[in-house]
């Protein structure tokens, strides 16, 4: 009986222990059974058929993705911009009726445009434009630094503000460019000196003045200029004198670099220059000064050269220079008369452009003559000579490019000294000869085959 009463209160809570328990509100669980996954491109759509009436939709990142309902049973997805986002619709209930898991990729309508674009422009250009998330992946290969310029510059074109090009592009070959420049300086001095000079040479005496007549007139030496001058003999020189100066090569640099690169020149110097600091301290900075030089070139696809050159000529100069401090602390900063141009052409490898009409213009004049002498008016200008100087000044600047490329055998590279032999003695003082003749000299070489002129 015992045995009865305990089986059956056990029968009796079975039921009671698989009762569910209730509550008030229950949570509403996730169906991941309408999980899906889609992509699709910036500025594209698609239409969403659910198995339900829709009640409510979420989006996660409205940035990227955005939603519209077409029906109630069904969406219009369409991408904004690249990246990935969350959609989930419910019905009225609150259950789960889909989820997608929404990709968004760059549109590339602007890519394949712009491929197209480069394509048709520059058709030895083998080229792919692939879409990223903030602009354009450039990627392939061209013929020179300026076929990569040109096709970046294409593809600006397709990109909306604040996009970039990430630009891979590799080139065939590099090319050198080696350029030849010239800084010619073509002065034109002219000097005029006119009037009586006079020197002292040694003793003084009696010097004779005529006047075309039969008795000349003799002065007889003062003591007055006696015992200032001592007792120097006074010669009169008449000066009409003109000297003409031609030309002066300031520098004459050869340069390479690689195309597309900037390279520099400078022959000159720095001077220095105090500057003013903080809490009473001076540090000295130091400004170039000669003749400088700075060139960009680029290399065409059909082999002319794009040049960008900035040739310029400096000099201390006093006018214009400032004193700082005064007495014997006193120090003079310098000036600069600064000659520059600045211009870009475009030309054949071995042609050549010139740059002129960067004039300066100084005249100077000086006086002398003896004391009082020359100061008495008329007769005076017998007593001292005036010397009037001009002088003008053209900067001519010659520049030749050339399209280089690296030379496999050294011994086709000529140094200056290659076949100077030293003279010895015997030919240095009878023949006057500068460059021997001996054995190690190297002979002389006709550039051509039998029946050239040369000249």
């Amino acid at each position: 009986m015992r045995a009865l009463l305990i089986l059956a209160a056990m029968a009796a809570a079975v039921p009671a222990l698989a009762q569910p328990v209730r509550t008030k509100n229950p949570l509403p669980a996730v169906d991941t059974t309408g999980r899906q996954s889609l992509a699709l491109e910036a500025g594209t759509g698609r239409i969403l058929v659910l198995n339900g009436t829709t009640a409510n939709v979420f989006v996660a990142d409205p940035r990227v993705a955005e939603v519209r309902p077409a029906s109630a049973t069904s969406l219009f997805l369409f991408g904004v911009n690249a990246g990935r986002t969350t959609v989930a619709a419910l019905d009225a209930s609150g259950g789960t009726i889909a989820q997608y898991e929404v990709t968004v990729r760059p549109s590339s309508f602007a890519a394949n445009e712009a491929e197209a674009s480069v394509a048709r422009l520059m058709p030895g250009a083998r080229v792919r434009v692939t879409p990223q998330a903030k602009g354009l992946l450039l990627t392939g290969e061209v013929a020179s630094p300026a076929d990569a310029a040109r096709t970046v510059s294409i593809l600006k074109g397709y990109m909306a503000d604040g996009q970039t090009v990430d630009n891979q592009l590799s080139v065939r070959s590099a090319v050198q460019v080696t350029l030849r420049v010239r800084i010619v300086e073509m002065s034109r001095t002219v000097t005029r000196s006119l009037g009586v000079n006079w020197q002292a040479m040694g003793s003084i005496g009696k010097f004779t003045t005529a006047f075309l007549t039969s008795n000349p007139l003799t002065f007889a030496p003062l003591a007055a200029t006696r015992a200032l001058l001592g007792t120097p003999d006074v010669n009169a020189i008449v000066d009409a004198l003109a000297q003409d100066n031609l030309a002066k090569i300031l520098a004459e640099p050869n340069l390479t670099v690689m195309s597309g690169e900037s390279a520099s020149f400078l022959a000159g110097g720095e001077f220095p220059i105090p500057v003013a600091q903080q809490l009473n301290q001076v540090s000295i900075e130091f400004k170039k000064f000669g003749v400088a030089l700075r060139f960009v070139p680029t290399v065409l696809s059909d082999g002319r050269i794009n040049l960008h050159v900035n040739p310029e000529v400096s000099q201390l100069s006093d006018q214009g220079a400032i004193r700082l401090g005064a007495g014997n602390s006193s120090i003079q900063i310098p000036a600069l008369s600064v000659r520059r141009a600045e211009t870009t052409v475009e030309l054949g490898s071995g042609q050549s452009f010139a740059i002129a009409g960067l004039l300066q213009d100084t005249v100077s004049q000086t006086s002398s003559g003896l004391p009082f002498l020359g100061d008495i008016p008329v007769l005076g200008a017998l007593f001292r000579s005036a010397q009037y100087q001009r002088q003008e000044t053209e900067l001519v600047i010659l520049v030749t490019p050339y399209v280089s490329r690296p030379v496999d055998d050294p011994g086709q590279l000529v140094a200056p000294d290659t076949g100077y032999t030293p003279p010895n003695d015997l030919e240095r003082i009878l023949l006057l000869r500068q460059v021997g003749q001996g054995p190690g000299a190297v002979p002389a070489r006709i550039p051509g085959r039998a029946g050239f002129v040369v000249q």
